[in-house]
């Protein structure tokens, strides 16, 4: 079968091979992916970012969803047809204090399908026994009416919910900031509407314009643009000079960790979810004599998915909407490139001949 495969941890050691279908045991399942969605840690990971993260050679992918395809003969609580997404765990050790609390992605062992063991830019991919009995929640059935497309970037809006709903103590009427308007910027948009937030101000860059459009669209009710506005001065204005309850960091960049600083009230919270690999090179004095908190945030739980598959079924979030593109696995070097230059906001990697965008 045809797989994206990161052969080699520096920038573009990223091609197309062909690869067996794993084989199952007893206890174990194969999916075959129907959907995958193109990820920005995808995008790092071509770039040669994050090496740790990887265990190449590795097919990339972390964001699918598919089908039960085929089941090991131990196997009871799912059968072959079964319309599934996983939470793109791998391996857990199932001891640590991580697992131990239900907390499996901070699990120190953890691989991700995807980056630590074989994903979804594929047509197959293995679920192990060892993992569901550690981690019986690490795969969900897809709720009828959802399509394959939309539960395979359940993940990001996910994290955005586990952000802001769980790690946050934001309030319905209350402001909230948020940096970045790529998907994870945008989720965090439509989780706050959900939660009832007052003025909720999406920051990004001038060159951001379409995706602005789509921030208020989903709920954002001002827009700032950092390289050409004064950050902070902007939310004093929107705030009255009260300032914002929260600020959820979904850009990464140093600098935005310094503003998030000077536009949250006193008292206030940070939620950083954006990496940035350079050193912080800025006095954190200003979060003492102020009383802020900042929240150090990775993914998602169980409670998480449960919870966004209500919402999407109910129509309380949308993830369509999110979808900008349709490509095949073959053209996955021009979707890397759309998602480099902010053309699009997600892509989805399909074989479905009708959804395929002119790219």
């Amino acid at each position: 079968m045809l797989a994206l495969v990161k052969y080699g941890k520096g920038p573009k050691e990223t091609e197309l091979r062909d690869v067996p279908v794993p084989k199952i045991g007893e206890d174990d399942l194969l999916i075959e992916v129907k959907a995958a969605g193109i990820c920005g840690s995808d995008i790092a990971y071509d770039n040669g970012d994050h090496p740790d993260h990887l265990n190449c050679p590795v097919v990339l992918g972390h964001e699918f969803s598919g089908v039960v395809s085929k089941i090991g003969a131990n196997v009871k609580d799912w059968k072959v047809g079964d319309r599934v997404v996983s939470d793109n765990t791998g391996y857990v050790c199932g001891k640590c204090f991580a697992c131990t609390t239900g907390q499996y992605l901070s699990c120190p062992d953890r691989k991700g399908l995807g980056y630590g063991m074989d994903g979804g830019f594929t047509d197959y991919v293995k679920i192990t026994g060892s993992l569901l009995s550690k981690n019986p929640n690490t795969l969900f059935r897809i709720p009828e009416g959802v399509s394959f497309d939309e539960a395979a970037i359940l993940d990001p809006i996910c994290n955005a919910y586990k952000a802001i709903v769980q790690e946050s103590r934001i309030m319905p009427g209350e402001d909230i900031v948020v940096f970045g308007v790529g998907p994870l910027g945008l989720f965090s948009i439509q989780i706050a509407k959900v939660m009832g937030c007052a003025n909720i101000i999406a920051v990004g860059l001038e060159a951001d314009g379409e995706r602005f459009k789509t921030a208020c669209k989903y709920g954002a009710t001002h827009v700032i643009k950092s390289d050409i506005q004064n950050v902070t001065e902007e939310v004093d204005r929107i705030t009255n000079g009260e300032k914002a309850a929260a600020a959820v960091d979904a850009a990464g960049v140093n600098v935005v960790l310094r503003q998030a600083i000077d536009v949250v009230r006193t008292g206030g919270e940070i939620v950083k979810i954006g990496y940035d690999k350079r050193p912080y090179e800025y006095s954190l004095d200003n979060i003492l004599d102020r009383g802020v908190s900042i929240k150090g945030h990775f993914g998602y739980d169980y409670q998480s998915w449960k919870n966004v598959m209500r919402l999407l079924v109910l129509g309380k979030v949308d993830l369509k909407g999110m979808i900008s593109h349709h490509i095949r696995l073959e053209d996955w070097q021009k979707g890397f490139d759309l998602v480099r230059s902010r053309e699009a906001v997600k892509i989805i990697i399909t074989k479905d001949e009708e959804k395929l965008s002119q790219l």
